[in-house]
């Protein structure tokens, strides 16, 4: 089965989510054949980055600046397995539209973006696309939904989901809680900790399935819980998480 990942040039998350990256390069039957970096490495998310440690999320800002001023790992990864890449700012340019038909890929598995993609994207996988979403669908949309619900007192996750035009509304395919705030020690950076090693092993097996059915798992059944959409958080908000003791 042939992959393409789509990532972010700069996350906030440990390592720039290179360790999904490099996990999913040692799944037999699965071949990485291509790496689509968005490329938001500019000067407004840099300057997010020093307004988080200003707001005293001073390890997500460190973690944005960290990752905008050295070298991607998982640009190393491509280069050092020799894998195709591909850097952008418009993933529906011709140019990115076209290296992605070049690559014929099975499936585009999407992770830590906040890229919209259209359907003239989401069409060209022969299988489609899916997405690590870092909240529990469909309660949680939006983005940062993991730290909203931990600041609610609930158990925050991820959940692996078809990529359509409507955000967060394709198939479910499954939701993995990962802790709440006590397991976390009410600090963000450990919860992000803890469910990127999660999110490692729930890609694996999701893409073992898929290799061996050779399609998308069935979907899990449709659920009338309320669905709430979130923005990214302001810096007020971040302050007042502070002042209640959250580390971030």
């Amino acid at each position: 089965m042939h992959i393409v990942l789509m990532v972010s040039r700069v996350t906030y998350t440990p390592g720039n989510y290179s360790q999904l990256v490099e996990d999913c390069l040692n799944i037999p039957g699965c071949r990485i054949t291509g790496i689509l970096v968005f490329d938001n490495r500019n000067w407004s998310v840099l300057t997010q980055g020093l307004k988080l440690i200003a707001a005293g999320a001073v390890r997500l800002g460190a973690a944005i600046i960290g990752n905008w001023l050295t070298a991607d790992p998982k640009i190393h990864i491509a280069r050092k397995y020799q894998i195709p890449l591909h850097r952008t700012t418009n993933p529906h340019s011709v140019a990115c539209l076209q290296w992605l038909r070049n690559m014929q890929p099975d499936l585009l598995l999407h992770a830590r973006t906040r890229c919209i993609l259209k359907p003239e994207l989401l069409q060209i996988p022969r299988l489609g696309a899916v997405n690590v979403h870092h909240g529990l669908l469909p309660e949680t949309r939006g983005t940062m939904c993991d730290l909203r619900l931990l600041l609610q007192g609930r158990r925050a996750g991820f959940s692996l989901h078809q990529m359509i035009s409507a955000v967060d509304r394709g198939d479910l395919f499954s939701r993995i809680e990962v802790a709440d705030a006590t397991a976390c020690g009410k600090n963000y950076w450990t919860y992000l900790q803890q469910s990127t090693r999660c999110e490692v092993q729930a890609v694996r097996l999701f893409l073992e399935q898929v290799r061996e059915s050779e399609t998308l798992p069935p979907a899990l059944p449709k659920s009338d819980a309320p669905s709430c959409w979130y923005k990214t958080p302001k810096y007020a908000e971040f302050k007042a998480w502070r002042r209640e003791g959250w580390k971030l």
